[in-house]
């Protein structure tokens, strides 16, 4: 049993499928499947359970995994540690993020820190799922970084650190019945058809709450993953909106209406998961996007 044996082992837990997993290591299936059975034959343990679509963990797998991977992580530190004597940083760093964000400037920042740490690359993954399937993310050991919609209370098992905020209130398409009003509260806006994000995205999981605390039930017409989508849809008429103030300043074809009765807000934050130590790349990062 060599290092090796133990990446392609955690790749495969992690993924769900040799494919994946071989996807991931860039290597071709068989190579996985030929590693996973080397290690099985070394521990004399059967360490998944194979279906036609995905694989298990078997209970010696289960006991396996979180050893592993604190093998791993003594491996990585080891060689930051090494690295460090040289002044410099190395490694890979996988990072999710928020496509079409502009509340921070992420690339901006990742420009900073590539400029500062050459020998770190940099893999990048939207949040297809919003900011839940990001915190799923890092829980899981596929992601070593993410910014998200997130305050520190929102997810206790993450460290979260907030970047950058603006507030959020209702907003509708210029000639719309309300575009006259300039405050409401939140139990007015009930008989509107609403586009949102999916369910997961940071703002969506913020306003569901607020409706459900309140025993409150709202129209969604259309959902999208997308900033600018959102803001697009409501411009042409498909629906309003909870949108941040940042997205819509200076649209005339959009009107804002404050939410005198609710403290709405949209916030940017960066997080590393708690279980895990992070890598000295993604604690340089973070740190440094919490200066900037």
């Amino acid at each position: 049993m060599d290092r090796r044996h133990l990446e392609v082992f955690v790749a495969v837990a992690l993924a769900g499928t040799f494919t994946r997993a071989a996807v991931d290591l860039h290597l071709v299936q068989s190579a996985v499947s030929a590693t996973v059975a080397a290690l099985e034959s070394d521990l004399n343990e059967r360490l998944f359970d194979r279906t036609t679509r995905r694989v298990r963990l078997t209970a010696a797998g289960h006991a396996l995994l979180p050893k592993a991977m604190a093998i791993l992580d003594a491996f990585r530190d080891a060689r930051e540690t090494v690295d460090a004597v040289g002044g410099g940083l190395s490694g890979t760093l996988r990072i999710g993020y928020m496509t079409n964000v502009t509340l921070f400037d992420v690339p901006r920042l990742l420009g900073r820190f590539h400029a500062d740490h050459l020998g770190v690359t940099m893999h990048l993954a939207p949040a297809a799922t919003g900011t839940a399937g990001l915190a799923e993310g890092l829980r899981a050991g596929d992601l070593d970084l993410a910014f998200l919609s997130a305050k520190p209370e929102d997810y206790p098992d993450l460290n979260v650190a907030m970047l950058a905020s603006s507030p959020m209130g209702l907003v509708v398409p210029a000639g719309h019945p309300l575009a006259d009003r300039t405050r409401m509260r939140l139990a007015d806006t009930v008989s509107e058809r609403f586009v949102d994000y999916r369910t997961g995205f940071g703002t969506r999981t913020l306003i569901d709450g607020e409706f459900r605390r309140r025993g409150l039930w709202r129209n969604i017409q259309i959902e999208t993953s997308d900033v600018n989508d959102a803001t697009a849809l409501v411009r042409n008429g498909l629906g309003v909106g909870f949108l941040p103030r940042y997205s819509v300043e200076g649209d005339s074809g959009l009107h804002w209406i404050d939410i005198v009765d609710a403290a709405l807000e949209a916030v940017v934050s960066v997080a590393t998961y708690r279980g895990r130590k992070p890598s000295a790349a993604a604690s340089r990062l973070a740190a440094l996007a919490v200066v900037s």
